[in-house]
């Protein structure tokens, strides 16, 4: 089954790098993204924030800042076994250049 999302989006927040008790890299971050789209022919503007995270590599090298636009892509999977809201587990990323 296909689970993929491309996103624009700003990086709200980031938090501190952390690692897992197996040692793997983890950074956890809130983007927002905000556009107008088409619906019934009608405007309307979306808007969402969304908890995303980066793992491995990607995280120890993160060089994004709060307030950075950019473009990512990755899964959804929800935050926990208790928790059923959705995380981005992002997979790749790039600066947005619009």
């Amino acid at each position: 089954m296909l689970n993929q999302i491309y996103l624009c989006a700003q990086i709200k927040s980031l938090d501190n790098l952390r690692y897992t008790p197996a040692g793997l890299p983890v950074l956890t971050m809130w983007l927002t993204h905000e556009s107008w789209q088409t619906e019934l022919q009608q405007q309307y503007l979306a808007k969402v924030e969304i908890q995303a995270k980066a793992l491995g590599d990607l995280a120890e090298n993160w060089s994004y800042l709060p307030g950075n636009m950019v473009e990512v892509s990755g899964f959804l999977s929800q935050k926990g076994i208790y928790h059923s809201r959705p995380v981005l587990h992002i997979q790749q990323i790039r600066e947005y250049k619009g």
